[in-house]
This record gives C-alpha cells, structure tokens and sequence, in this order.
C-alpha cells in the first residue's frame, strides 16, 4: 500500500480534517487485536495457557526447603466444571499447607490442581488400600514390582496377583479405592 495525500487511512499524518489519527499500523493493530480477542472468546485458554499459567503459580507459590512442587502430564479440561485439571507433586514437609494454597490461586485461574502423589506416598497409599480390602474379604493380595508411573494418563500402575477365597470382589474393591486416587490396580495371573 502506498501512502495517498488526505487519505487518513494511509496516512502517517493525522487527518487534519477530522482530527482522528488513523494510520495503516492502527488498522493493522486493531485488526489484529479483534480478531485475537474474537478467537480467546470463541476457544478460551489453551492447554498451553493453562499449564503456562500453572507453572507461574507454582513459581510464586514454591518454597523448595519447605515443599518443592512439581507438575506432572498435561492439563485436562473438566467437561463439567469447565476448569483445567493439573496434576501436581510436592515433597517436603510443608507440603499440606502449600496444596492448600495452590488450590485456593488455581481456582481463580480456572483451575483445579490435584495432587498426585510421588513414588514413596503411592507405596504408603497402596499398602493401606490393601490392608483396608484385606480386612474385608478373605483373600491374600500381593504386589508384583514397584509402582509406575504412566505420563501418558497421569496414573500410578501397580501390579498384584491374588490368592484365597473371594478374590475377585477384593480385586474389584482394591480397583474401586485407586480410581479415587488415579491409581490403577492390574491383576494379573
């Protein structure tokens, strides 16, 4: 486009005839401005939006000698609550207070943190789902290998085998008490 004499449109001059300026650069911009702000309102955030804004919370939330968060997998949009749902780790010994806080700024952020817990807590978890299941049902539950962790789903996947009488109500039981906790319980043999 070439700038044409009058025409405040191509201008870089302001028009003195209505005294608006108005520019190729201030139709570009506000062009541009439109049709992003049109597109945030039609989508709304992004996964990537999402877990950009997670991280800078943690960043501002983090005390590592207290509780050294971590995030995990990517966030998932909750259909029903229209929040992203985050996974999130902590290790230390202020780590109860510091999820406290992080789900009271994530609800202002749209969204909903959930604490996944590291390697040592899901043995703890596992084994008092076990003893909670083995006091109902009389059948031996053992553990095969250690738990793994699957960042793909964002699930703990622990292996068990099963002996005596009743098993496959424990097993449905065990199976029941780790979809709560985004564990997943395989029987295998």
């Amino acid at each position: 486009m070439h700038e044409k004499p009058g025409n405040p449109v191509f201008s870089r001059e302001p028009d003195s005839h209505d005294g608006l300026t108005m520019n190729r650069d201030y139709l570009l911009a506000a062009a541009v401005a439109t049709s992003l702000a049109s597109l945030a309102d039609a989508q709304g955030p992004t996964a990537a939006d999402a877990l950009q804004s997670a991280t800078e919370i943690v960043a501002t939330l983090e005390d590592p000698a207290q509780c050294d968060l971590s995030l995990h997998g990517e966030p998932l949009l909750d259909d029903l609550t229209e929040r992203w749902l985050i996974a999130y780790s902590g290790v230390g010994p202020a780590c109860d207070d510091a999820s406290a806080r992080l789900q009271r700024v994530g609800i202002e952020a749209n969204i909903a943190f959930y604490r996944r817990p590291n390697a040592d807590e899901v043995k703890r978890l596992i084994g008092q789902m076990r003893a909670s299941v083995r006091r109902g049902f009389d059948c031996l539950i053992s553990f095969r290998g250690e738990p793994q962790f699957d960042d793909e789903s964002s699930r703990w996947s622990v292996r068990y085998y099963t002996s005596g009488y009743q098993c496959t109500e424990a097993g449905e039981e065990l199976e029941r008490k780790g979809r709560e906790l985004r564990v997943s319980f395989q029987r295998v043999g």
